[in-house]
């Protein structure tokens, strides 16, 4: 926290931050989703969901503190009960670890729905992608990742909404009918459930000690008892409503980003309203949001993805005072949540550039900045229509959405470019789990006559691989509105109000599904390397090179030290490199796009890898670049971490060399400076002119780490000392020492730009 920057209010919130945490509602959440089930086995499911909801948020105990600026609890709760996930039964609520999508759930939810009679193909097709997420081909994370229609609630209010939906029900049948009660249901409990934070501020009120404690109490009393039936009237109660509405639909949903959308936008008439009224100030604005944004801290490691700036509807800038406040709330408090993310447009104020500046320096990887030119175009050549392209939010780590009115599953495919070497150079058998994926096309390595032909066989088995995939997420989604429903979050969206539809179905009106990749520099990398060394210089033959691969590099140190420092590496802007890196997108997304989807649309491409580079990376084995089994793979489309030798320039023009405009569900490029780096007002004004002209070429998204290797290990050494260090990972910022050591260490091994 930035002490001189913290008012007296905001300050003793952050001194209370850890008091509101209850740990017994980890498991007394799934505990009323039991009880529901057991009693009610033969209900259809979406509303023995909504019926779960409703008893967990009329029990839960509910608490306002005395300090409180605004009522509300976001923490992390067991949604295992309803949601396919492997999670611990207990843990700390700030700090959840251990938690896996179970897969296992989804294809038996998919077996069941077709009564298992599933073709030999689609049999054949389940279990290899269940040995790619095994193996670390693949990776899938279905949950959550949207942005509800918050402005869609707030705007109408809950007691209009509940009216809408209690006309809707009268006329509809059957399954229609079944899921307009659920979503009845849910907010109907959404209106008790605000009500009962308002009978908790009384509460509160009855032992306050001081006039500004019993003022703040009745502030919220009120707030909480009108949103739970109209519209917010001010600033105030539209930040309520909204911490609220986040905290409820984290109470349905494990938080796989669940995101915040157009802060700035949704806020911002309120506060034009407040001020013009003469109700409230900056300095007092600044107040609310800070508070707001220590509510949403409390999800550490949330994903909870805040978007500002940008363009409005008719191209004008859309920056305000709530896009500096929230720069600012970053910039002051320091903490990993919300993420935040800037929408860079031409004509952004000078006052906003000084702002996102002063936040990228002082360290923590805020915001990441996109580009509204390549950002908006994409959303449209990916079927986005132009009355909503412009209106973009960022969900999670970087990935481009309509709040409340698209459900794209960003995060349900993920696919390991370097695992494709692998198991070409191991007869298809994965080297770290001995799990046999097997090949489109056995080749025996000694008789590949050329480089050509090499890569051929490698974009076929790309192919095949990527396919299977695909047809196997695509079986998976369609269990999804019947087994895993979310009527509380489907009831924020206008599409599944009007059609009595899921979310996760044929609610949304945008409702494409996703396809990620992985280990894209290090592919690029080791196929240069096995042009070079074997066909070129013909240092070995291929067969020999697998199995130095097979042995990890042990015995084979020096033709380990020629593949990582004399071959051709992306990231330095050789035209080599650089061409297989937009031969091989240019391949994914022409597959991706060519596919469609359970629900009547399309597949997206995401060039970005969150965390997966590092998990997935211990499931990969060694490669031809030189790396060993194990290792963290490179960072979305950033180079091999220490790889790029030749400055950020060269980085930015090789991450140019394919289109960014494909990636529509978003990419992610990282440069990490040490601080000393911008100590000259040179080097500060530079890193604006970096980022105009990298745009200006066409680039979507750049993020910064600025943190020195130094503190890095230090930080490794004494956690404690360094508990509240932010680092950039990849799309997302988070504590530095909460994350897994491999993550750790493939941050610390990022090239490092100094003076």
């Amino acid at each position: 926290m930035n002490q001189s920057m913290i008012n007296e209010p905001i300050r003793i919130l952050y001194d209370h931050f850890e008091d509101n945490y209850d740990e017994s509602l980890v498991r007394f959440r799934d505990d009323c989703y039991r009880t529901v089930l057991r009693e009610n086995p033969n209900a259809p499911r979406c509303l023995q969901y909504a019926w779960g909801l409703s008893k967990y948020l009329s029990e839960k105990p509910v608490t306002v503190r005395t300090y409180d600026i605004f009522a509300g609890c976001i923490e992390y709760v067991n949604t295992s009960a309803s949601n396919p996930l492997i999670m611990p039964e207990r843990f700390h609520p700030g700090h959840p670890e251990g938690i896996f999508g179970d897969i296992v759930r989804e294809i038996n939810a998919c077996r069941e729905l077709r009564e298992d009679d599933l073709s030999p193909r689609e049999d054949e097709v389940l279990a290899y992608f269940y040995r790619s997420i095994q193996c670390g081909l693949g990776k899938r994370w279905p949950n959550g990742h949207v942005i509800p229609g918050f402005d869609f609630v707030l705007h109408q209010g809950c007691g209009a909404l509940e009216e809408r939906l209690r006309e809707k029900h009268k006329w509809a049948q059957g399954a229609r009918r079944d899921y307009f009660e659920a979503m009845l249901i849910c907010v109907q409990a959404a209106s008790f459930y605000m009500g009962r934070y308002e009978q908790a501020a009384g509460d509160a009120l009855k032992i306050a000690e001081t006039p500004e404690q019993r003022r703040a109490l009745r502030r919220i009393a009120d707030a909480c008892g009108r949103i739970g039936r109209e519209p917010p009237a001010c600033l105030f109660e539209a930040i309520q409503g909204f911490i609220l509405l986040q905290e409820m639909i984290l109470s349905e949903n494990y938080s796989g980003s669940m995101s915040l959308g157009r802060v700035d936008q949704l806020l911002g008439p309120y506060y034009e309203r407040d001020r013009t009224a003469g109700l409230i100030d900056f300095d007092q604005a600044g107040i609310l949001i800070d508070a707001l944004w220590l509510k949403l801290a409390g999800l550490v490691l949330g994903f909870q993805n805040a978007t500002v700036g940008g363009i409005d509807a008719r191209g004008n800038s859309a920056v305000n005072d709530i896009t500096l406040l929230c720069l600012k709330a970053s910039r002051k408090l320091r903490q990993d949540q919300p993420l935040l993310s800037l929408r860079v447009h031409k004509g952004m104020s000078d006052v906003c550039w000084e702002e996102a500046q002063a936040l990228i320096i002082q360290g923590g990887g805020f915001p990441a900045l996109f580009n509204d030119d390549v950002v908006i175009q994409a959303r449209e050549r990916q079927g986005v229509d132009k009355s909503d392209s412009w209106n973009y939010g960022l969900v999670g780590c970087v990935e481009p959405s309509i709040g409340g009115k698209e459900y794209s599953s960003t995060e349900e495919l993920r696919f390991n470019w370097a695992k494709i070497l692998e198991l070409m150079l191991n007869d298809g058998v994965c080297t770290v789990t001995g799990i046999d994926m097997g090949l489109a096309y056995h080749r025996n390595l000694k008789d590949i006559p050329d480089f050509e032909t090499f890569y051929t066989w490698y974009k076929v088995e790309f192919t095949a691989a990527l396919l299977a995939c695909i047809q196997a997420t695509n079986m998976l989604d369609t269990a999804y509105p019947l087994f895993f429903p979310s009527p509380l979050l489907s009831a924020t969206y206008e599409g599944c109000v009007e059609k009595g539809e899921d979310a996760s179905g044929m609610g949304p009106q945008y409702r494409f599904s996703t396809a990620n990749t992985l280990g894209m520099a290090d592919t690029v990398d080791s196929l240069a390397a096995i042009k070079q060394i074997v066909f070129e210089k013909k240092l070995v033959d291929l067969s020999t090179f697998a199995q130095a691969l097979g042995c990890d590099f042990e015995g084979y140190e020096e033709l380990q030290a020629y593949a990582q420092n004399i071959c051709p590496k992306y990231g330095n802007d050789i035209p080599e490199t650089d061409r297989y890196m937009k031969d091989l997108v240019d391949l994914f997304c022409t597959i991706v796009h060519s596919q469609k989807n359970s629900r009547g649309s399309c597949y997206q491409v995401g060039l970005y890898t969150v965390s997966d580079h590092s998990i997935i990376g211990k499931l990969t084995g060694a490669l031809p670049d030189g790396r060993k089994k194990g290792v963290s793979l490179a960072n979305a489309v950033a180079p091999v971490q220490g790889m790029d030798i030749k400055g950020p320039t060269a980085v930015i023009n090789s991450a140019l060399s394919f289109d960014h405009r494909q990636a529509a569900n978003g990419l992610v490029l990282d440069l990490k400076f040490n601080p000393s780096f911008f100590n000259k007002e040179s080097h500060r004004r530079m890193l604006r002119t970096l980022i105009e002209a990298y745009f200006a070429q066409g680039g979507m998204e750049i993020q910064f780490n600025v943190v020195s290797r130094e503190t890095l290990l230090e930080a490794q050494e004494d956690p404690q000392k360094y508990r509240n260090l932010v680092v950039r990972v990849s799309g997302f910022s988070a504590y530095f020492v909460m994350l897994d050591k491999t993550l750790q260490d493939e941050i610390i091994r990022r090239t490092e730009y100094h003076e």
